[in-house]
């Protein structure tokens, strides 16, 4: 499938590279952040759009160039392909399942990052690779290989006692090649595929509330050292909330993805 005319400049694309680099300018400044960070007791209570904006923040210039750059690449392709406000409605997806998924398996607030939303978007266009040019142009060879790369050197990083949200990485990529197989499909299976898409994405979604992890996943170990959801005071939520206990900026920062 050849290129579709432009349609202009890819504005959600740029409306989120724009909130990358103000909410980076503002760690950098040291301002109080404290309510976009994804604090488990908060979204516990609620507070699920701590899983969007917890992806606007980042740890360190390494990391946001990264993902700017990763996410520019794939992001332009759907936003030009698809319009902005379906690119929105990507993001909006992709980040709060990868989010809620690290969530539940990291200790503290979670993670900070786009790295799920920009596996996620990868993985929607590395399917439509094969039907779109700009697709395949978007995750070519070089690039199907540096993002897996990425995923490995994640994972021997967090065996060696890292802190990288692989598993917002693992969650976003699922979802996206899902999305793009319901893309692809044909007519009979495409309510399957769908449908399928949606329960791995609630999947997260559905631990991370407290009625169900408290009766299913705070009896397994290590999982219930980490979705911090017991014990938690005012006193202790205060302390933890406090601009001294956010993510540090750094090359590995606790939890980046």
């Amino acid at each position: 499938m050849h290129y579709q005319e432009d349609n202009g400049p890819p504005m959600f694309t740029y409306a989120a590279i724009a909130a990358f680099i103000a909410f980076f300018g503002a760690e950098y400044k040291q301002f109080d952040l404290s309510k976009f960070y994804a604090y488990p007791w908060r979204v516990a209570d609620g507070e699920l759009w701590r899983l969007i904006t917890c992806t606007f923040l980042h740890g360190g210039l390494l990391h946001i160039l990264f993902n700017a750059v990763m996410f520019v690449r794939f992001s332009s392709v759907i936003d030009n392909w698809l319009g902005p406000w379906v690119a929105m409605l990507l993001y909006v997806f992709f980040a709060m399942s990868s989010s809620a998924a690290q969530l539940l398996v990291s200790k503290g607030i979670g993670g900070i990052g786009a790295s799920g939303v920009v596996y996620g978007l990868f993985g929607f266009l590395w399917i439509m690779s094969r039907r779109r040019d700009d697709a395949a142009e978007a995750a070519n060879p070089y690039t199907v290989q540096t993002m897996f790369g990425w995923l490995f050197v994640c994972t021997v990083v967090n065996m060696f006692g890292g802190n990288i949200g692989n598993t917002a990485h693992v969650v976003g990529l699922i979802l996206g090649v899902l999305v793009g197989k319901a893309f692809v499909a044909r007519k009979r299976q495409r309510i399957a595929v769908a449908i399928l898409t949606l329960v791995i994405w609630a999947i997260p979604m559905v631990f991370i509330q407290p009625v169900v992890w408290k009766h299913t996943l705070a009896y397994v170990y290590p999982l219930n050292q980490y979705y911090r959801l017991r014990s938690i005071s005012p006193e202790l939520r205060e302390q933890l909330e406090g601009p001294e206990s956010a993510p540090e900026i750094g090359l590995f920062p606790r939890q980046r993805r």
